[in-house]
């Protein structure tokens, strides 16, 4: 079973994300939040159960209070806890190329996804 959790403060890009992977079956279960430090405590809290931990995180830059370069920084410290491997997508609507050195940096940084998504482009993290 695979599981992609979307991180963005924005329901409208996440309502668009989630439609896209139901209907187009690109995963099996998705689960969003508006929040990053949510997210994070939900990985904290389950990092040993590997049913539970998703496969690949859509994971936004630009959010309050945790931000994506704070969340990063934070799984980077316990992602060694983790019972299986974590892929994560940076899907922002920026286009800085300073970002996309940055994100470089975090060994779980698998990609850099520009808004808004298609199909083909959530399909690219599987």
């Amino acid at each position: 079973m695979s599981r992609v959790f979307i991180i963005d403060d924005d329901p409208i890009h996440q309502r668009i994300a989630q439609i896209m992977i139901a209907k187009h079956r690109i995963y099996d279960e998705y689960v969003s939040y508006t929040e990053a430090e949510k997210a994070l405590e939900f990985l904290n809290q389950n990092a040993g159960n590997k049913e539970l931990l998703p496969d690949v995180i859509l994971l936004d830059l630009n959010m309050p209070v945790v931000d994506g370069w704070d969340f990063l920084q934070a799984f980077e410290k316990i992602v060694k806890d983790f019972k299986k491997e974590v892929r994560i997508y940076i899907v922002t609507s920026s286009v800085d190329d300073k970002d996309k050195q940055k994100s470089q940096d975090f060994t779980t940084v698998k990609g850099f996804i520009s808004k808004p998504l298609s199909p083909e482009m959530i399909r690219t993290t599987l």
